[in-house]
């Protein structure tokens, strides 16, 4: 079964598995991305901006620290759309998986069940971290650093080193939020006794320090990580700095996992390169939720190794596979029919057929196995790994929409309010407040807004000028005056939802006048959208 199961057909098979698995997420186009097409554009038409082109405020400074993303993801929209961005999404989301999987069928001596194992895991645990944002770019990027340190390390052959620099250079100008990790990454292969591998190792990093400078914001850029996290403000604001969860499935698969691996690293003898490269990532995930993608490729590969003879001796190779693979469609089937009977509302009808004909499938293939004699045996169920796969894609799918909403959620009541004012005024001629999760979206439309999703760029170390920031907040939680912040800036236009807590007082307020309302329904549950403006400026 080995020799039959080629690595040609296993690059087939985990590519068409994220692939598919992109395909049931509803993929729309909104303000976090939204923000990445206006730097694009504006790279295009006037260069690269040292000032803050799309807000109110005057002389904000301004390091695009992801312009190549966003002229990137610029392109793939302008010319394709959002299927532009689903492409982009899979081909990146393939590129991640097919280098995971190569680094651990490398650490594992070749051990193909294991390695596709883990890949296919990796692979649908991380579909829904692959969104059009730059930490795809910038996690490909340093998987393949600590792919070719791997290398260097076992071979001892300086060659593999010589891209390191190149890999530096594109992370800086891709995400230079993460530049400083090209560097982090390296710590962990230091840890050996041959002083030559050290001596190149430490002449490869400064290499990788050169390959930083190459930006058009020179050190700005490499620091930017100093001045934008570790931010007491953003890490108690903004979600993706938050600590996981153990209260949502995402977090209990991320805690069960991270525990498996600090096991597998305690129980067997591993390199202390691989101890250190997986704590120093597992303790930075729990800091913060924004470093999963992370963890699940730069922390749990060294599992391939730690258990690369325990698999091989116990299932026979890639024979076992199959059974594993049955065994969770088992555990997969379980959960669903757990969600639909708990909460049928959450999935949709066709997706109900869908999960209804592949379980028929899945039963369709046991009653075959057992008409030809040992159920589950592990020369029998081969035979049958190509319905298996096509079963565990389709009810691995469906299982991903039951723990999770759409990877993106769309703006359309703001895009719709935003749009009714373009019919009566040019964009020049506003200046809009608007809540800073939708800020980006009025930029699309080339509008001046107040604050978007950029939090570090609304704080005095970064921009220096104003914590921005801190003031917004501050309107959101009724600690500042809503007539005092109004007072402070020549907002023409207002757009609130009946989720803020400056609504009701607004609504209320008889030097405000409403030109638009709008309402969304949702599970019951009744938003309102109101466009104000003050009424001495519409006389």
């Amino acid at each position: 079964m080995t020799e039959k199961f080629s690595s040609p057909l296993q690059v087939i098979l985990l590519t068409a598995g994220i692939a598919c698995w992109q395909m049931f997420f509803e993929l729309h186009e909104n303000a976090d991305t939204y923000f990445l097409f206006n730097l694009g554009r504006y790279i295009f038409e006037h260069g690269f901006p040292h000032v803050d082109p799309f807000t109110i405020h005057e002389n904000l400074q301004l390091v695009a620290q992801q312009w190549l993303s966003a002229i990137f993801f610029w392109e793939a929209y302008k010319n394709f759309g959002v299927d532009g961005l689903r492409l982009a999404d899979m081909i990146f989301g393939a590129m991640l998986v097919l280098m995971y999987w190569r680094l651990c069928l490398y650490v594992s001596g070749g051990n193909k069940a294991l390695s596709f194992g883990l890949s296919f895991l990796a692979a649908l645990v991380v579909t829904p971290m692959i969104v059009p944002r730059p930490q795809i770019i910038s996690t490909l990027l340093l998987l393949s650093e600590v792919f070719l340190l791997e290398k260097f390390t076992r071979t001892k052959n300086f060659k593999f080193l010589l891209p390191l620099p190149i890999l530096s250079m594109l992370l800086i100008n891709f995400h230079a939020a993460m530049w400083l990790m090209s560097l982090v990454v390296c710590l962990p292969f230091l840890f050996v006794k041959d002083f030559r591998h050290v001596k190149f190792l430490l002449a490869a990093m400064v290499g990788i320090f050169i390959g930083g400078l190459i930006n058009p914001y020179g050190v700005e850029a490499m620091t930017y990580v100093f001045r934008s996290y570790g931010v007491e403000l953003i890490n108690n604001n903004v979600h993706e700095m938050f600590t996981p969860t153990a209260h949502n499935w995402t977090g209990k698969i991320f805690y069960f996992t991270e525990a498996f691996v600090i096991i597998s690293l305690a129980k067997f003898k591993v390199p202390w390169r691989y101890i250190f490269l997986s704590g120093g990532i597992i303790f930075m995930a729990v800091m913060h939720e924004r470093s999963m993608i992370l963890f699940y490729f730069l922390a749990t590969f060294p599992i391939a190794y730690a258990c690369k003879d325990f698999a091989l001796k116990k299932f026979g190779g890639f024979q076992a596979l199959p059974l594993i693979m049955f065994i969770l469609l088992v555990l997969i089937n379980t959960s669903i029919i757990t969600t639909l009977l708990g909460d049928g509302l959450k999935i949709s009808l066709p997706l109900k057929i869908l999960f209804f004909v592949s379980t028929l499938f899945a039963v369709y293939n046991l009653l075959i196995l057992k008409v030809e004699g040992r159920i589950l045996h592990p020369t029998i169920l081969p035979r049958k790994i190509f319905s298996l796969f096509a079963t565990a894609v389709i009810v691995s799918g469906i299982f991903l929409t039951t723990l999770a909403k759409d990877k993106v959620q769309t703006d359309e009541p703001f895009t719709a309010a935003i749009k009714f004012l373009l019919q009566s005024e040019r964009p020049e001629n506003i200046s809009l407040y608007v809540n800073q999760g939708i800020g980006g979206t009025a930029g699309h439309f080339r509008i001046l807004y107040y604050i978007d999703s950029r939090s570090e760029v609304f704080i005095t170390a970064n921009n220096g000028r104003k914590n921005i920031l801190a003031e917004y907040l501050n309107l959101m939680r009724g600690k500042l005056d809503y007539k005092d912040f109004f007072s402070r800036y020549n907002f023409t236009h207002i757009i609130v939802s009946s989720d803020e807590l400056i609504y009701k007082p607004l609504s209320n307020d008889k030097n405000f006048r409403v030109i638009y309302e709008s309402e969304r329904v949702e599970d019951y549950e009744v938003t309102r959208y109101k466009i104000f403006v003050p009424k001495e400026s519409h006389q």
